[in-house]
């Protein structure tokens, strides 16, 4: 059944309250979005004496054991697990001994002082 155009009322106030609240649905997500970008470009990461942990916004999201590591080298695999920021031509792969993924990506500041330090890590754990 076919419904006219004088059929179909609205009041002002039933569109200004839709508008709004399409603006704020709007306005939450650029919001969270904002964050998400802000989060991922502002990745880092640091070497415990134990392990290499992922940090976003300070906190330690993630953690790889340095006894989980079969060895890191510069560049990135194609099955990965990866906490990459925007800077890919940094990457560095870290190789582990177990897990689904094995393959685990990161990009630090600077990829060859971080392969040194962890590869000196490594060395003091043997």
């Amino acid at each position: 059944m076919m419904t006219s155009l004088s059929d179909v009322s609205y009041s002002f106030t039933e569109i200004k309250v839709t508008s709004w609240g399409l603006v704020l649905r709007d306005a939450i997500g650029l919001v969270f979005l904002a964050v998400l970008i802000y989060a991922i470009a502002t990745l880092r990461y640091r070497i415990t004496g134990r392990a290499v942990e992922v940090l976003v916004f300070g906190w330690c999201v993630r953690r790889i054991r340095l006894d989980d590591i079969e060895y890191v080298r510069r560049g990135w695999a194609f099955w990965n697990e990866h906490w990459t920021n925007f800077k890919l031509w940094n990457c560095v792969t870290l190789r582990r001994k177990s897990g689904w993924f094995r393959n685990f990506v990161i990009t630090p500041r600077n990829p060859t002082g971080f392969i040194a330090e962890l590869a000196q890590k490594l060395e003091d754990l043997k």
